[in-house]
């Protein structure tokens, strides 16, 4: 016998021989299955924790929502876990108990759906707290998209539950499958288009340097990985859904863009929070450093030009943000005050630690 012929019939990527954690072979696929929710829980988790501790001074409703949203992806991963346990990835005939592995891999469908539009909802929110403040249109075109997004998060449940029985998914398919998931990526990527539309809209309205705009900007476009993944999933789902038989084996390519799907939906949400766009936040309008600190609202001081063609001016900064120039031949005096309406009372009321991308400059010229 031949030692090299033998050796040329082994797959190099079998591993189902010996005592592993999650086997790869020719009847199971659970491998990369265990491997993707679980590299995908981790950066997600880590990404949030970084979140929390950057904003823990400043936490909202949108922090909140993530949070919410990335342990609904805990409790997916465990139910996730758990089908594979029982034998998700593995060809049937060798899955003791089917309707509990359809049933388990099912439940954990559901709650992927859920937290994948809790952190559309999140990024919305992230908007609306950034942007709006006294402006009732931006506050209504946020307030619109985000009724819009939670619409499509409730219709999404809906069609790929419908009809639906969570214990034989894996014996038939779903009436209208390529319908129903059409749809549900079609409002997927909708609602995405939204959430990379809006920012820049808000942002290109400032007055700030374009180089600051489109750095905002980009911090929101990581989301576009977001559509490309979800066509992705539909392309495996249609793929899986022309099968004749619906088998815990053949769905593992579509669970895996699925998986894949939700953590960067979870990361993507996060990046715009990050220090180095919160960075590129601080707008800088006139030289004012508009900070993502423990103050909400930022002071700036400006430096006049001389209002005489042979005179000297002389800056002053004071705590409140005024400045003074003196023109000592021409005895004019200019006061400028910047800030923001409505500062005093927002500081003085509750210390509210909003961010909010916003100016408006009132200049105050006094002549004695």
């Amino acid at each position: 016998m031949d030692p090299l012929a033998d050796a040329t019939t082994i797959d190099p990527m079998d591993t189902s021989v010996g005592n592993r954690f999650a086997p790869y072979g020719p009847e199971n696929h659970s491998a990369p299955l265990w491997i993707t929710s679980l590299l995908g829980l981790i950066y997600a988790v880590g990404v949030l924790t970084i979140r929390v501790f950057i904003k823990r001074r400043v936490f909202g409703w949108d922090d909140s929502l993530i949070v919410a949203g990335t342990l609904l992806g805990l409790a997916q991963a465990i139910v996730f876990f758990k089908a594979l346990k029982s034998g998700l990835g593995q060809i049937a005939e060798n899955v003791p108990n089917l309707s509990t592995t359809a049933s388990l891999s099912f439940a954990a469908q559901i709650l992927l759906l859920m937290a994948l539009y809790l952190a559309k909802c999140s990024g919305i929110l992230l908007l609306r707290r950034l942007f709006v403040r006294d402006h009732k249109s931006i506050s209504r075109l946020c307030d619109i998209a985000l009724g819009f997004t939670v619409l499509c998060g409730v219709a999404t449940v809906m069609l790929s539950s419908a009809g639906c029985p969570s214990s034989g998914s894996f014996t038939r398919h779903c009436n209208n499958q390529k319908t129903r998931w059409s749809a549900i990526t079609a409002l997927d990527v909708v609602t995405e288009v939204i959430l990379l539309v809006l920012p820049a809209f808000l942002v290109w309205q400032l007055q700030m340097k374009a180089s600051y705009k489109l750095r905002v900007i980009a911090a929101f476009c990581f989301r576009i990985l977001v559509i490309i993944f979800s066509m992705f999933h539909l392309s495996a789902r249609i793929k899986y859904t022309d099968k004749a038989q619906p088998s815990p084996f053949d769905v593992v390519s579509t669970l895996m863009w699925h998986q894949t799907l939700l953590a960067w939906s979870l990361i993507s949400t996060t990046i715009p929070n990050l220090k180095a766009f919160l960075h590129s936040l601080s707008a800088n309008w006139g030289g004012a450093d508009w900070g993502y600190t423990a103050k909400a609202y930022g002071n700036g001081t400006f430096e006049m030009k001389n209002m005489g063609t042979e005179s000297r001016s002389r800056a002053m900064a004071s705590g409140a943000g005024t400045e003074a120039a003196t023109d000592m031949d021409t005895k004019f005096e200019t006061q400028i005050q910047t800030g923001q309406a409505g500062e005093r009372s927002s500081l003085g009321s509750g210390g509210s630690q909003d961010m909010i991308i916003r100016k408006e400059t009132v200049w105050t010229v006094v002549r004695s």
